[in-house]
């Protein structure tokens, strides 16, 4: 055989003799025990390599292999899957959300604020209460001012035109700041004793068995107007009788106003003309209030005297005598 070199040819007998290094017989050893695994390892990838792969169908149940990052997700699914339902288990009736989607929370408004308050605060409730009740309170005692002309355009009983009986509708007593409106029906009674409906009207009354009259220029007899009082909570007539001091509010002299429902906006008159504070037991036959005959012109306002203590029941009545004087008209029907 003849080779080829890049500097020439040369003949097989005239090519130096190369020396090769002695190598020890373990080393020998060695190297023909690799060379033998890598020329074994070699054969096996490449055996492996040639066989085919079982298909799907080759075996029942086998499942392709998932790669890593798609087993992680699996993981985290079931995860969050779990705990989802060991929530529900704990709590059954509590929605849950979407975990999947980004959660967002409104800023509540400042009703709902108010709304959580007060389902959550008690304190709030009852301050709320107390306010309101003030409100309530001054809503009935606030004081309202008598009418323009209603001092000032009287006329005596003489020079007074004719007002026919009728229920009463508005009261003043411009002397201790009382101011009533009326009930449309007559004075509710109870066993036998008159109690107003409300606390915050006056009545009259009238009977078929009793002579009382309504009050007009010709009532033929006693006009009788009742009211509540009240313990610690507003009243048409508390302002009539002071129960700490055991005295009347009204003084001799006073002036009644009373606007009926045939008066228009004429007022009849009346004068304080005696104060009394009887039994209620005794009441009804007290002849210094209700006299021995008939009384044309007179009037009674009759509440209840509440005591210092109340604890207390109240058993005395608060009554002042009144005396028909004239009638007054308001700035309003002398205008028209």
């Amino acid at each position: 055989m003849s080779l080829f070199f890049l500097e020439g040819r040369m003949d097989h007998q005239d090519r130096p003799r190369r020396e090769r290094p002695q190598r020890s017989a373990a080393r020998s050893r060695h190297s023909a025990a690799s060379e033998s695994n890598t020329a074994a390892t070699s054969y096996s990838r490449r055996t492996r390599s040639t066989r085919p792969r079982p298909s799907s169908s080759d075996a029942i149940g086998a499942q392709p292999r998932r790669s890593g990052r798609h087993r992680s997700d699996d993981r985290d699914w079931r995860k969050a899957e779990n705990h989802a339902r060991r929530i529900q288990r704990r709590y059954p009736n509590r929605r849950l959300k979407e975990t999947s989607l980004p959660r967002h929370r409104k800023k509540p408004s400042g009703w709902d604020r108010v709304k959580d308050a007060w389902k959550s605060s008690w304190v709030l409730r009852i301050a709320a209460g107390i306010v309101v009740t003030l409100l309530v309170i001054s809503s009935i005692n606030r004081s309202i001012s008598p009418p323009e002309g209603l001092e000032t355009n009287e006329v005596t009983a003489e020079q007074a035109p004719v007002i026919e009986p009728s229920a009463a509708v508005e009261m003043f007593i411009p002397a201790i700041d009382v101011h009533a409106k009326f009930d449309d029906d007559n004075c509710r009674v109870l066993d036998g004793a008159i109690n107003p409906d409300t606390m915050d009207k006056a009545c009259t009354y009238t009977a078929d068995d009793r002579p009382y009259s309504l009050p007009g220029t010709n009532a033929e007899d006693i006009v009788v107007i009742a009211g509540h009082t009240g313990a610690g909570v507003p009243a048409v007539f508390n302002k009539l009788y002071d129960g700490a001091a055991n005295e009347h509010k009204v003084s001799i002299g006073d002036k009644l106003y009373v606007r009926t429902k045939n008066s228009d906006q004429n007022w009849l008159i009346y004068t304080a003309t005696d104060l009394h504070d009887p039994d209620k037991q005794g009441l009804a036959g007290d002849s210094s209030v209700w006299g021995e005959d008939a009384m044309p012109g007179r009037l009674l306002t009759i509440s209840c005297i509440q005591p210092a203590n109340p604890l207390e029941a109240a058993v005395r009545n608060a009554v002042v005598g009144w005396q028909y004087e004239g009638t007054t008209h308001t700035a309003k029907d002398k205008k028209a």
